[in-house]
């Protein structure tokens, strides 16, 4: 009979919680200490304690596991194995013996730390889970308060989708007065921008205490929003919404 190992209790965040707010660079699972260890700049606590650990069970490694990230281009090492990057959201790995794994996460995103993973490990070797290929991202940005339009266009949120095939934003205009003019853009390769359709001929103009909600179901590679001041010198408070789903095959691998 394996044991399970997965997030524990960090501070008021419940056991079996998904870990958000993950700056790009690499994530230390060590099985053995029972510690998550994320890169710099991520939120804090940097190092989060999962349910169990090898030394308390008297054993010395892990022989399945399941690692979900946010972005598709992660790649996941375990022992001398590594696994493929691109277009697949959830990777499960069995009968294979280890005491860590290296989540490596790209800087495919804007603003960087909005990162995510979950986890699910076993000591026995057929993971014992039904780990989802189901899943979805999706966040505030800021995570509090309000974002301040400038004169310039500026880039507010970037993301690589690949692997996701819904995509939601939702640009909510907080300000008491001045408006804003957004666009959203893709991109195949992450460096030539294109407007989406509604937002190509001109900016959409989302006016004081309106919102803005685009939804998708084009697969484009990456998706970025882009947002100005309406009017040279009156900034506008926002906030931005976003959910990305794959909800298409089977709930498990």
């Amino acid at each position: 009979m394996g044991s399970l190992f997965t997030t524990g209790i960090n501070g008021t965040t419940p056991a079996g919680s998904e870990i958000d707010g993950i700056t790009s660079g690499s994530v230390f699972l060590d099985f053995v200490a029972g510690t998550v260890t994320l890169p710099e700049g991520s939120t804090a606590p940097l190092t989060r304690t999962m349910t169990k650990n090898l030394n308390d069970l008297g054993l010395t490694q892990c022989n399945s596991i399941g690692v979900w990230c946010s972005d598709a281009d992660a790649t996941i090492h375990v022992g001398s194995a590594i696994s493929l990057s691109d277009h697949q959201l959830s990777h499960v790995i069995r009968n294979y013996g280890f005491s860590n794994c290296r989540i490596e996460i790209p800087a495919n995103s804007t603003p960087d730390e909005t990162n995510q993973i979950f986890f699910m490990a076993s000591n026995d070797g057929w993971l014992g889970y039904s780990f989802p290929n189901i899943s979805h991202q999706r966040g505030r940005l800021p995570a509090t308060g309000s974002n301040a339009s400038t004169d310039s266009s500026v880039v507010y949120l970037s993301k690589h989708v690949g692997a996701y095939n819904q995509f939601m934003i939702t640009t909510n205009n907080s300000d008491g007065s001045n408006s804003l003019d957004l666009r959203i853009q893709y991109s195949e390769d992450g460096d030539n921008w294109f407007n989406d359709d509604g937002y190509s001929s001109s900016a959409v103009t989302v006016t004081a205490g309106n919102s803005d909600t685009w939804a998708s179901e084009i697969a484009h590679h990456f998706y970025r929003v882009v947002i100005v001041s309406t009017s040279a010198g009156n900034s506008a408070d926002f906030e931005l919404y976003y959910n990305f789903v794959k909800q298409t095959g089977s709930a498990s691998n």
